[in-house]
């Protein structure tokens, strides 16, 4: 029997509106995005928080390819910043988490570098890194957006990894269960977008 999603709340396309966002977002991640903000208010809330943190600022969503987990590259032109968002796709791709997650909390870290005026320093990939206390951070909020995600979705949602580990780990594919060989395959997106 096919689980019919409520559409997206009133709020979540308002906020889906306020990010200013370039054109030439990864079209999957773009539309996960979509989804995760149409059932986490948490999210929705950063978002806003993170559309007005730099009015100069201009946003694409694009995947990130390495274990450099909150990388932004910044191009900084005469009238705005143009901001790649590098979401890690590792933990969807090779240990069979989902990608909403990973998503709030590369924002996450968008948001904390955006409100601390540091856009200038992400010229350099090498240049920023994050404390350790905003990494746990990161994770704590990727934590609440989880549990949100699930109530929305449980089937596909259910026995979600701890991102933290995943990332610990660098995203190294975790076995199924001990003493299995099987490693998670990769695991399905939001309706509409398989």
């Amino acid at each position: 029997m096919p689980i019919h999603l409520p559409p997206p709340p009133p709020q979540a396309v308002q906020a889906a509106a306020e990010l200013p966002l370039l054109p030439g977002s990864d079209p999957l991640i773009f539309g996960t995005y979509q989804w995760t903000l149409a059932h986490s208010p948490s999210l929705r809330q950063l978002v806003r928080q993170l559309a007005s943190a730099e009015r100069k600022a201009r946003y694409r969503l694009v995947p990130g390819l390495d274990r450099n987990y909150g990388r932004l590259v910044v191009l900084a032109t005469d009238a705005d910043y143009e901001i790649d968002i590098q979401i890690p796709v590792l933990a969807w791709n090779r240990c069979g988490d989902a990608l909403e997650p990973w998503i709030a909390s590369a924002l996450y870290l968008a948001l904390e570098t955006a409100s601390k005026g540091k856009l200038k320093e992400t010229g350099d990939p090498h240049h920023l890194h994050f404390l350790d206390e905003t990494m746990q951070a990161a994770f704590d909020f990727q934590s609440k957006v989880r549990k949100e995600l699930v109530v929305a979705d449980p089937e596909r949602l259910k026995d979600l990894p701890d991102g933290a580990r995943l990332y610990r780990l660098g995203f190294t594919p975790v076995p199924v269960a001990p003493g299995s060989s099987r490693v998670p395959s990769r695991r399905l997106l939001p309706p509409g977008l398989q």
